[in-house]
């Protein structure tokens, strides 16, 4: 949140960002990268004169955009719930909804909100009831390594075939930007995941689907980023796979490229000594990895097993016991959202009156 500033343009570039409206250039941006025409549409134009009714023509005069690019920004403006539009005398006059931002943000809060809870009902049935699902801690607490985004979506008509998982996969965004109808991937992904009473990998999820790697990581992603899967360390088969690993990289590499690249020579030297000893009597075991790596940190042996080639060995799973748990998850941080954009709204508003 912008704490500690009084610039108006700030808290509005924290808005539009939070809205989905802006697209920064890359992660490192700040949101204050992001500004841009559309945002100084807002500022100069919609929350300069909230209740005057702005016609296209008058636009474009006073905000030099083409009739291409004002078409565009008015266009995202207007689907996010900012603008409402009445037409007069031919023309199309644009304002911020109901007359200011407090309200506008109240609208969109309510709006939102109710939308959500509606179309998340589904997961009431979908979702397998499981405890065992939950025993690993996640590596998602709000802020791993996906910053948090949803879309939120009103239903749309049902089309032949398609039942309210497909649309709500479709609407909320999980099969992509540029997601096709027929494309169902997303949903048979959710339904592997709902008939697992714990985590499973992405290889797992590839072969009951027989999908690309891309494509399922792309969806899973997605579905992390509005907290209704995690992202857990399957710790017991980190063993296995350094196992794996060392034993393919000594016969194809040998011993001084494991103490070196292979990352083996970072632990503790009698670490280290009793693998090579094992290796070279061909009586390295998965036990005996196992034992060797009992006081090595999780985060080494996860090091570890990407520099001998390996991947770590994540599961999925949903981030709550049943269909209930998960939509209170996601439902809880999109509630945390919507309290923040009125506080900075408010405060927006306030500044933009001293202006």
């Amino acid at each position: 949140m912008p704490i500690g500033t009084d610039d108006p343009d700030v808290h509005l570039a924290w808005i539009l960002d939070s809205l989905g409206l802006v697209r920064r250039r890359g992660q490192g941006d700040s949101v204050e990268d992001s500004r841009g025409a559309l945002h100084r549409l807002m500022r100069d134009q919609f929350l300069a004169e909230p209740r005057k009714g702005w016609d296209t023509r008058t636009l474009q005069e006073v905000s030099g955009l083409s009739s291409t690019a004002l078409h565009h920004q008015l266009v995202k403006l207007r689907t996010a719930g900012l603008l409402s539009v009445k037409t007069e005398g031919g023309w199309k006059r644009h304002f911020v909804r109901n007359g200011s931002l407090p309200n506008m943000i109240e609208l969109i809060s309510n709006q939102a909100w109710t939308i959500l809870r509606q179309r998340l009902d589904v997961l009431n049935d979908c979702i397998i009831n499981s405890d065992e699902r939950m025993v690993l801690d996640a590596l998602q607490q709000g802020t791993e390594d996906i910053p948090f985004r949803i879309t939120i979506a009103e239903a749309g008509p049902v089309e032949l075939g398609n039942d309210d998982l497909h649309l709500l996969m479709q609407d909320f965004g999980y099969t992509g930007s540029q997601g096709r109808i027929e494309d169902d991937l997303a949903s048979r992904i959710f339904e592997t995941l709902s008939s697992s009473l714990r985590p499973i990998t992405a290889d797992f999820i590839m072969e009951e689907t027989g999908e690309t790697r891309t494509r399922v990581l792309g969806i899973l992603d997605r579905f992390r980023a509005s907290h209704m899967v995690e992202r857990v360390l399957l710790k017991d088969r980190i063993p296995h796979d350094v196992f794996v690993g060392l034993t393919h990289q000594w016969t194809s590499r040998g011993e001084q490229w494991l103490m070196g690249r292979g990352g083996l020579g970072r632990l503790e030297e009698s670490v280290s000594t009793t693998v090579i000893d094992a290796l070279e009597k061909g009586a390295l075991t998965t036990e005996l990895v196992e034992a060797s790596l009992t006081d090595v940190g999780l985060e080494a042996q996860c090091l570890l097993v990407n520099t001998l080639g390996g991947r770590v060995p994540y599961g999925y799973r949903f981030a709550g016991k049943d269909g209930d748990a998960v939509k209170r998850r996601i439902e809880d941080r999109v509630d945390r959202l919507l309290r923040r954009l009125k506080m900075v709204g408010d405060s927006l508003h306030q500044l933009m009156l001293l202006v």
